[in-house]
């Protein structure tokens, strides 16, 4: 078989395994009082529960939680309010350690035709093996799949972590890396890696320190010019410059991700037992 050939095949059999597993995706929503998006996740049907990291999973106590799937609308999914939605999460290992939250909200994974992922431990894998992932990225309301490779494979501490070459995007957090075969998770997307991280923080320290430096200034009395206050000016240029290198920091892609082995999810006790 030609490589053109084997290409087509692989195309094949990881569409088919997406439209068989896609169902058991879901896009994590926090909305505020007005129902405008305030942060986004994704999270994956498995063993009767739903899995996400722990740092999507932590959503502010006030907000709704809007729990959807591809196709949903405004009145479709299904929606909790933040705290109650935290008193669901059963289990969970901080983004410091093992960064997953096992919540329990049956109203979403025993849903008709949603399909429940089986875990498999990672440590038979290879660099260069081909994986993918499924997950709402960025601002989109559509469930997207990317593939690549494992690029790396190592520990960090106690974590095993798997190193892709592949596109992951804020939002991607929490989803599912499955084996294109058998749709079998073996890890969790956890972040992304930008290249660009000790760069923007060396500019917001450097913001940070601009602003402190104006607010000594404006504790001994202000002055003004033609009616502007230039120190209320100055401040409120530098915030906006906080605000533009944050959206350029979550927009940043340099293809490459991180995703947590499922191995630390399948040890806990309430996953084992249903192993």
């Amino acid at each position: 078989m030609g490589f053109e050939e084997q290409l087509i095949e692989f195309a094949m059999a990881l569409a088919d395994t997406v439209d068989r597993i896609r169902s058991g995706v879901f896009h994590i929503v926090c909305l505020d009082d007005q129902g405008n998006r305030i942060a986004s996740g994704t999270a994956f049907s498995s063993y009767g529960y739903l899995i996400t990291n722990a740092h999507v999973a932590r959503v502010p106590a006030g907000c709704t939680v809007w729990i959807r799937r591809e196709g949903d609308g405004q009145n479709d999914g299904f929606k909790i309010k933040g705290q109650k939605f935290r008193f669901q999460q059963k289990s969970a290992s901080d983004e410091n350690n093992y960064d997953f939250s096992i919540i329990d909200l049956p109203e979403v994974t025993e849903k008709p035709g949603t399909y429940s992922f089986t875990m498999r431990s990672p440590e038979n894998y290879r660099v260069g093996q081909i994986v993918a992932f499924l997950g709402y990225p960025l601002e989109h309301q559509n469930l997207s799949c990317h593939s690549g490779i494992i690029s790396s494979l190592y520990r960090s501490g106690p974590v095993r972590v798997l190193q892709l070459d592949a596109s992951v995007n804020v939002s991607n957090s929490g989803g599912p890396l499955f084996d294109i075969e058998s749709g079998e998770v073996i890890g969790i997307i956890t972040r992304k890696a930008t290249g660009l991280t000790r760069i923007f923080g060396e500019l917001r320290e450097a913001i940070n320190k601009n602003l402190a430096i104006v607010e000594e200034t404006r504790k001994s009395g202000s002055i003004t010019l033609m009616g502007i206050d230039p120190n209320a000016a100055f401040v409120a240029s530098q915030n906006q410059m906080l605000h533009t290198i944050s959206e350029i920091e979550r927009q940043a892609n340099v293809g490459i991700g991180y995703a947590f082995s499922v191995e630390h999810i399948m040890n806990d006790n309430l996953i084992h037992s249903r192993l």
